[in-house]
């Protein structure tokens, strides 16, 4: 059963009263309902507008969400064997708030399953009433169109008011009808970017910009095997642009065609009807646009193919290694960067902007040992090889603070082609190329080992198995130079201290034995057991590890606690236990 939404005087009501706490007790915004376990039909669907002006996390920080002072619906329940499910659905981000018959409050953002709506369940529900505010996550939305929804069953994403881009409207600004190869290449039209629906919303969430239903522009277009066709725009502002197909599939972009301008490439187009929005990045009011339809390139200039050329000699040399080659790391200083959109080149998940030559060329022979390659700079740098077997491989900012790093497992012999790139491309950047059998980066710190003779950093102890108290507790500083990778095995993360941090001599009982660490920060384990194997777990509890060991030896464990990026040292609490991992 679906109520209508309040009139805009029950709208009013809210507003003016947006500046007092949220009362339990005042009239429900958008009625009420009496329901008894098993009501039928289930779900209870009720229109509402979510949102207000008060901070949820005023009544609890564990609260998200801007609500009204008054309950958006009010439920007196009479409960039976059944749980109850409380949901959310509108085209906004909307929180839930619940306050149980008992007085409790209780809070959800994103449901399970629900994407960004929510949802709160209650197992064993209380009779009695039950007052619901629905908020948005965001102030100054406004109040959202949305849906309340009371089952018994499970949460409901169902939402009447939802609105999408309709390719079947009207354009705003008209229809050009092209047939390849067309004269006056590129056609341009006026447009105005922008409007009040988010471009996500059933164009398959990965579309940006604010866009209005309607299409701005349909294009229908009689395609041959002769020209890609090519859709940008040109304006002041941040734009996006967001084409519905012949076949229905959306195609989007923010920013190819450069300066915050957007431009969508079509190889081999379909031939058809194409609805195009002209979005505005933010939700900002409407800006004027120029949008481009061209089969030369992005606002009808050449375009010139993008091209990674390993044949052309390399921009600062090559060198030849092999496998145990010291010193380690090898470094060439270089200009990473260049004119070339690596992605539009290579594809895949590469990005950045480089030369066509290769900036250097390393000769490998292989042997036991893994390989490294990675460069440092202030800016922010991205890396490109094309392997011996003719594969690309990218990376962005794998070896912390935006500098790039690959890592090669069990890497071939032959040559590998470099490129260091500049994530956008207004300015070349100085940077260094590392190639390494150890770690990324510029200096491999410390020994490259774990060493275990040597004085744990926070001490050590002797436990039997009953110890009491359980857990037992030790403040550690977490991180250090070393990674664990190469100095525990490849199946380990994180970086530490050459030391360990903790020395634990254990007697067991028959119980088993956790070893877990919680910190705000991401922390690794790592542990060299009593027959001197290494155990290591990155997260176990969120980003928190742990290591359960059944049947524990008898013996000594190393305990080393990382952080999973190299220069993150944080506090952490390392626990020992025969019960079960740090909660």
């Amino acid at each position: 059963m679906i109520y209508r939404l309040a009139t805009s005087a029950a709208a009013v009501v809210l507003l003016a009263a947006s500046a007092q706490a949220q009362d339990a007790n005042a009239a429900p915004a958008y009625g009420s309902s009496s329901l008894n376990a098993g009501f039928a039909p289930d779900p209870v669907s009720v229109g509402i507008q979510a949102g207000g002006a008060i901070f949820g996390g005023n009544v609890d920080d564990r609260c998200y969400g801007y609500i009204s002072y008054q309950p958006s619906y009010n439920l007196q329940y009479n409960a039976g064997g059944y749980p109850l499910y409380i949901s959310a659905a509108s085209d906004a981000d909307t929180t839930l708030m619940v306050n149980a018959p008992d007085g409790s409050w209780h809070c959800n953002d994103d449901a399970p399953g629900q994407g960004l709506n929510p949802g709160i369940s209650f197992d064993t529900p209380q009779s009695g009433v039950y007052n619901i505010w629905v908020g948005t996550l965001s102030a100054g939305n406004g109040y959202e169109p949305s849906m309340l929804h009371i089952s018994e069953v499970g949460f409901s994403s169902d939402n009447a008011y939802s609105r999408a881009p309709n390719p079947a409207l009207q354009p705003h600004s008209g229809t050009l009808n092209l047939r390849a190869g067309f004269s006056d290449d590129p056609r341009r039209v006026a447009v105005r970017a922008g409007g009040d629906l988010d471009g996500s919303r059933g164009t398959g969430d990965y579309c940006w910009g604010q866009i209005s239903e309607a299409p701005d522009v349909w294009l229908n277009y009689s395609a041959n095997d002769q020209h890609d066709l090519y859709l940008s725009m040109e304006s002041d502002a941040d734009t996006t642009l967001i084409v519905q197909g012949p076949d229905g599939n959306w195609i989007c972009d923010d920013d190819s065609a450069e300066e915050l301008n957007p431009g969508i490439r079509l190889t081999d187009p379909a031939a058809g009807r194409y609805a195009i929005w002209a979005g505005r990045y933010s939700g900002e009011a409407t800006a004027d646009a120029t949008l481009f339809v061209s089969e030369t390139g992005f606002r009808g200039e050449i375009d010139v193919p993008a091209v990674l050329d390993y044949a052309l000699p390399s921009n600062y040399g090559s060198v030849s290694l092999n496998a145990g080659f010291i010193p380690d790391p090898y470094n060439v200083s270089l200009q990473a960067g260049g004119d070339v959109d690596v992605f539009e080149a290579v594809g895949q998940n590469c990005r950045g902007f480089a030369t066509t030559a290769p900036d250097f060329n390393l000769n490998y022979t292989a042997g036991s040992l893994d390989l490294y390659l990675s460069a440092t700079s202030s800016g922010d740098t991205t890396l490109v090889v094309n392997a011996p077997d003719g594969s690309w491989v990218c990376d962005d900012d794998s070896a912390g603070s935006l500098n790039p790093g690959i890592r090669f497992d069990e890497p071939q012999s032959g040559r590998y082609d470099i490129w260091v790139g500049t994530y956008s491309d207004f300015q070349p950047e100085d940077a260094v190329l590392h190639i390494s059998e150890l770690a990324f980066g510029d200096e491999y710190q410390g020994s490259g080992e774990f060493d275990y003779m040597l004085d744990a950093n926070s001490g050590s102890a002797s436990l039997t198995g009953g110890f009491s108290p359980d857990p037992y507790v030790v403040e550690v500083m977490a991180g250090g130079p070393i990674a664990a990778e190469s100095a525990a095995g490849s199946m380990c993360r994180g970086y530490a201290t050459a030391a360990p941090d903790f020395e634990l001599t254990f007697t067991p009982g028959a119980l088993d034995l956790f070893i877990s660490v919680m910190s705000d920060a991401d922390t690794t384990l790592i542990i060299n057991d009593p027959s001197g194997n290494w155990v290591c777990n990155d997260d176990n509890n969120g980003l928190n590890p742990g290591i359960h060991f059944e049947g524990p030896q008898s013996g000594t464990y190393d305990i080393w606690v990382g952080t999973y990026r190299d220069g993150m040292d944080a506090p952490a609490r390392l626990e020992i236990s025969e019960l079960g991992f740090a909660d």
